[in-house]
């Protein structure tokens, strides 16, 4: 699966595909992708969820940066 940059996000709100991701529950797949944590540079294991928008399962890369404090990269 490529991955595509997405946001820092610190407030709890983040849309993609049409709806906030924070509103709906995470799946974790069990599999983690080796990307770079752009606010320091450095390569990290960020961890897979999906979640499922209007019947089909949407997939991101998120590590948590800090309290309510998220990076995410987009699944393509």
């Amino acid at each position: 699966m490529e991955w595509k940059l997405g946001k820092l996000i610190k407030n709890k709100v983040y849309k993609l595909w049409g709806v906030n991701i924070f509103d709906y529950e995470w799946t974790d797949t069990g599999e983690t992708v080796h990307l770079k944590d752009y606010t320091d540079g450095i390569r990290k294991d960020f961890t897979i969820y999906t979640i499922e928008v209007e019947g089909e399962k949407k997939y991101f890369a998120a590590i948590g940066r800090g309290l309510n404090t998220w990076l995410f990269y987009v699944g393509q």
